[in-house]
């Protein structure tokens, strides 16, 4: 698995590598606008061991960058570009970029930083014709920025765990040169990256660009040309039901992957699956996905990719006999260096994640920090939810601690639909452990969302937790 942009130019020529708008680039062109671009960075200073940071939405030149910085032993550093001014600084001061370069739209993020260019202005300088050092598999190839607007941290993944990702995932979904994806997410998203674009780009695949998500730009782009595969998550796939996938033809697609859950009127719009996929930049993101059986579980590890899980309770669900559940670590060629504050990784690296393992087959529960007792129980409030969203009428449920007529925690559930709280506890009891049922039911127009799409779980306990009912 080679990540060197000069060797796939010269394996995959004239095949086309990137679709951009109506810009067609083949390997060959993409190859050679890489090495150009890697004598500009150099001609600006940039040698092997510095960090390139872009912020920009999605276009070819990302990607070529990309590769010019492999080229000089130099790590890429997509930064996000919905960031505002005030949240931009502490990822890019983590990094510590020798450039930023940067879309000309995105000129009011980088007034604070020193040393940094446009696409345009990058094109007009003079490339170093000197030769630079052969890149080497342990150099870090990607810093990526995690976590919330307000802080996270930067990812460091070295060259051979980017090139582990890629082998992964086009082993564990089957990619080829006759593969094709349309980017849903920004690349600046691990997942956006490394799910399928940049393992395509290894194989001879297709990429075709959004610069940013369009549902109607999406559903041309599949039919025009002929997408096999694309990721994407809660409010992409929403948006692309609302948008009409039913019209959409679909045939040319084998797998539409979403990274959290989706409900299931939006899965309904689709004529193929929506399967789920799990991963973390600190561990891979191509760790666990579902199957065409049981789309909506993250349940079958990929090739490489040693799981174990550091057991913290046993379960007994009358419907499942006994489960261990723990906090998934991974263990392999996939996992990160560590961050830019310093942590690093060594052996087996915790999610912070929880799942049940039975039988082969893992189901994730929740974060860590989720879960909470009653009745001397542990709730998990994940596996409460996907309960709730299969009862008629709901829409959407969100599970929060609160307080049964004895003061002591119980779980309460926040639905969005046209349902009875009567009615939706007594399905509860139906299918879920005495100590899972909801002791409160509150219907509400909406539940507070991430820009991802998924459950924004701290602003839910802010809203509706209480100590009392």
């Amino acid at each position: 698995m080679t990540l060197s942009i000069a060797r796939l130019g010269d394996l995959w020529g004239d095949r086309t590598a990137v679709v951009d708008d109506d810009e067609y680039a083949s390997y060959a062109e993409l190859a050679a606008r890489a090495e150009e671009a890697a004598g500009r960075l150099a001609a600006l200073g940039v040698e092997a061991g510095d960090a390139v940071a872009v912020i920009s939405r999605n276009r070819v030149e990302v990607l070529t960058l990309l590769f010019a910085a492999r080229r000089l032993g130099a790590a890429f550093a997509p930064v996000p570009h919905r960031l505002t001014p005030a949240t931009v600084t502490a990822p890019v001061e983590r990094i510590d970029p020798a450039v930023v370069v940067h879309e000309s739209a995105q000129r009011d993020l980088v007034r604070g930083f020193d040393r940094t260019r446009s696409f345009e202005e990058l094109r007009h300088v003079d490339p170093d014709p000197r030769e630079a050092t052969p890149p080497a598999p342990d150099d870090s190839l990607l810093y990526l920025h995690v976590g919330d607007e307000e802080g996270g941290r930067v990812v460091d993944l070295p060259a051979r765990a980017v090139a582990a990702n890629c082998a992964a995932a086009t082993a564990g979904w089957g990619l080829g040169r006759r593969d094709c994806t349309a980017t849903l997410l920004p690349l600046s998203d691990a997942d956006g990256l490394l799910r399928f674009v940049l393992p395509l780009l290894t194989v001879g695949g297709c990429v075709v660009v959004q610069r940013a998500f369009d549902p109607e730009d999406v559903a041309v782009a599949v039919e025009r040309h002929g997408v096999t595969c694309a990721t994407g998550g809660p409010t992409e796939f929403r948006e692309l039901a609302d948008e009409g996938a039913a019209e959409t033809d679909w045939s040319s697609v084998d797998w539409l992957a979403t990274r959290a859950r989706v409900p299931a009127d939006v899965r309904e719009a689709f004529p193929l699956p929506l399967v789920r996929a799990y991963g973390r930049p600190e561990v891979g993101v191509n760790v666990l996905r579902g199957t065409v059986e049981d789309p909506d579980a993250a349940s079958r590890p990929f090739p490489g990719v040693e799981l174990r899980l550091r057991e913290t309770e046993v379960e007994e669900r009358a419907e499942t006999g006994d489960a261990a559940v723990g906090e998934l670590e991974v263990r392999g060629p996939t996992t990160a260096r560590g961050d830019l504050d310093g942590a690093s990784s060594d052996g087996w690296v915790p999610t912070g994640d929880l799942f049940r393992r039975e039988d082969g087959a893992y189901a994730l529960v929740g974060r860590v920090g989720e879960r909470f007792e009653h009745a001397g129980e542990h709730v998990h409030p994940r596996i409460v939810e996907a309960v709730l969203e299969t009862a008629p009428g709901v829409v959407a449920a969100g599970v929060v601690e609160s307080a049964d007529e004895t003061g002591g925690p119980a779980p309460k559930a926040v639905v969005v639909g046209d349902v009875a709280p009567g009615a939706l506890r007594e399905f509860a009891e139906e299918r879920l452990a005495s100590h899972e049922v909801p002791r409160a039911v509150e219907v509400v127009g909406a539940l507070p969302r991430r820009p991802s799409g998924e459950l924004d779980r701290a602003k839910l306990r802010r809203q509706f937790e209480t100590d009392e009912e």
